[in-house]
């Protein structure tokens, strides 16, 4: 049966040698595993932009239900990102943002919620100019709207927050400032516009983002049985600090 449907690239695989495997998040059908006869061919150049890791793009495939991989015989970009893949931080960031959605939602059925807010947060990376680690933080804690684990808020008082990891619960505490600082990560979903741009004006110091990041991956490794520690955030961590 002939598919349509906008699909998110995750990761991909040379096959052979002029064949491409592609891992893709799909708004219609979940993760789906795909191949693209062909790609490494000197006629196929101009697809090649086409799967790189973030891309945005409405595939054309042939479903067989007998099949794990389907073969996808017509491609187009469906949003074109201007920055994401080349620039550095942003690809490091965004490697990431793949790899943990990869490891995280193993979904093969329609959400397309989850389509959504995945393509929102790479587009919010794409088009930021500054503050990006603060739409990968927006995007470790509410990813987990998803996967069933998001926090609940029971704090009285905005100045004095503990984060309960294993409760999953913000709680009245002495104060914890990197607990504190991702309380309003949890309500920026509140702004007008649900998306990732509603937490650019969020503030914090190098020691705190280091904190927050190391506290969220603490989170899923308490949530997800087998989840690591990323390695594009070893990377990162490496390069950027």
């Amino acid at each position: 049966m002939i598919q349509k449907t906008e699909a998110i690239v995750l990761r991909t695989l040379r096959h052979q040698e002029s064949n491409l495997i592609a891992t893709l998040y799909t708004r219609e059908f979940g993760i789906r595993t795909c191949i693209i006869k062909g790609f490494h061919s000197a006629r196929s150049r101009n697809r090649h932009s086409y799967f790189q890791p973030m891309s945005l793009i409405d595939i054309v495939f042939q479903q067989k239900e007998s099949r794990d991989i389907q073969n996808i015989t017509e491609t187009r970009i469906s949003n074109l990102l201007h920055s994401i893949q080349s620039d550095p931080v942003k690809l490091s960031l965004g490697l990431a943002i793949c790899e943990i959605f990869y490891d995280t939602v193993k979904e093969e059925e329609a959400n397309p919620g989850l389509f959504d807010f995945l393509r929102n947060v790479i587009l919010a990376l794409d088009e930021s100019e500054g503050r990006m680690i603060q739409v990968f933080i927006w995007y470790l804690l509410h990813l987990t709207r998803f996967l069933g684990f998001f926090p609940r808020d029971q704090s009285a008082d905005a100045r004095q927050v503990q984060f309960d990891q294993k409760e999953g619960v913000f709680g009245k505490g002495p104060g914890d400032e990197s607990a504190r600082m991702l309380r309003l990560f949890y309500y920026s979903h509140l702004a007008p516009v649900a998306d990732p741009e509603s937490c650019r004006q969020i503030t914090f110091d190098t020691e705190t983002k280091r904190q927050m990041i190391r506290t969220l991956f603490e989170y899923y490794q308490i949530h997800i049985q087998g989840f690591r520690y990323p390695q594009t955030m070893r990377v990162f961590a490496e390069v950027f600090g």
